[in-house]
């Protein structure tokens, strides 16, 4: 039986699209095919055209797995449009109301963790802290004042 998939992607070129925007999209692809890591980095190369393309046949050390192939992508393929995306997200992340501190802290690491995979160094401590302060919730965000912490 020939194995039809769910979703289709579009292919990257590089020039004119968004890493990101096409990682979230490849990402959803391999979610709703079900396809394992080995599935997912046999068929992402096909996927790849032009200059991404020649950029993956380059690669020496050819990435076993998605995660380690996001990490090299994004380093090669982000633009400004992508890191100003990341950042606008990241610092508009809010708790919500009945959002328990650890969902918050766990959606706070992942898109922190997208942005430094780009540029480790675009925050610093002291600025990752007060980010992650002020998107508490205000019921939590008053007890975490009197306190003054200096780190989480």
């Amino acid at each position: 039986m020939a194995y039809a998939p769910i979703t289709k992607l579009d292919n990257f070129i590089g020039e004119k699209d968004d890493a990101q925007v096409w990682l979230n999209d490849i990402e959803k692809t391999i979610t709703a095919n079900g396809w394992n890591d080995t599935w997912a980095m046999q068929a992402i190369p096909y996927f790849l055209k032009d200059t991404t393309n020649s950029w993956y046949q380059s690669l020496i050390n050819k990435p076993q797995d998605f995660e380690a192939f996001k990490v090299e992508f994004l380093k090669y393929f982000s633009n400004n449009n992508s890191i100003n995306r990341l950042v606008n997200t990241f610092t508009t992340i809010k708790q919500r109301k009945t959002e328990a501190v650890t969902t918050y802290l766990g959606c706070f690491h992942q898109n922190l963790h997208q942005i430094q995979v780009i540029n480790a160094n675009y925050f610093t401590a002291p600025q990752i802290l007060n980010q992650f302060i002020r998107g508490l919730h205000s019921s939590i965000l008053q007890h975490v004042h009197l306190l003054h912490p200096g780190t989480l």
